[in-house]
């Protein structure tokens, strides 16, 4: 009887062991796999979601976009009615500036050049100028930012200082005008 039993207990102990082994390799090889590839699939999915989110993002600002732009085109007609001259009165526009604005600022005008630029890009075709003025060093100043700050859209791209052939200073001053083709 103790026999048996002793034996009982062996057989139920390596039955045991072996249900063990087989679920642990079971879940090795199974569910651990399994769980893994779910896990990758959600982690997907996730992303896949995320990506969605951003693209309509994305639609809805180009739409937001695209339903301003008949406001954007009227706006920039009118600014460019207000402040862009036809390119038949560009250069005597120019010119008009540069004198009010040197009179204003208490300096002579010494030169004043100008050159279209060949194929004009539309909407605008850029009108290079170059203007050389005399005077005290503040009048130059405040010539530049008056030029600067012109309701005519002006861009100023270079100042080169020189000294004046008599009293003062020179500027020479290197700039775009911009007019309609």
């Amino acid at each position: 009887m103790k026999l048996k039993r002793k034996t009982l207990y062996r057989v139920i102990e390596t039955a045991a062991l072996a249900l063990a082994a087989l679920d642990l390799i079971a879940y090795l090889f199974v569910a651990r796999p399994l769980a893994n590839s779910v896990s990758a699939a959600q982690e997907r999915f996730s992303e896949s979601r995320q990506q969605v989110r951003l693209s309509e993002a994305r639609i809805a600002l180009y739409q937001k976009e695209l339903a301003e732009i008949p406001a954007t085109e009227k706006e920039m007609k009118a600014f460019v009615e207000e402040h862009v001259p036809p390119r038949r009165r560009g250069y005597s526009r120019v010119s008009g500036l540069v004198h009010k604005v040197a009179q204003d600022s208490n300096v002579q005008v010494d030169q004043l050049a100008y050159r279209l630029e060949m194929e004009p890009k539309d909407p605008l075709q850029r009108l290079e100028f170059q203007v050389k003025v005399v005077g005290p060093f503040e009048a130059l100043l405040r010539f530049t930012h008056a030029l600067e700050t012109s309701s005519d859209l002006v861009l100023v791209r270079g100042l080169i200082f020189q000294p004046g052939e008599t009293r003062g200073l020179g500027l020479r001053i290197l700039a775009d005008a911009y007019v309609t083709p």
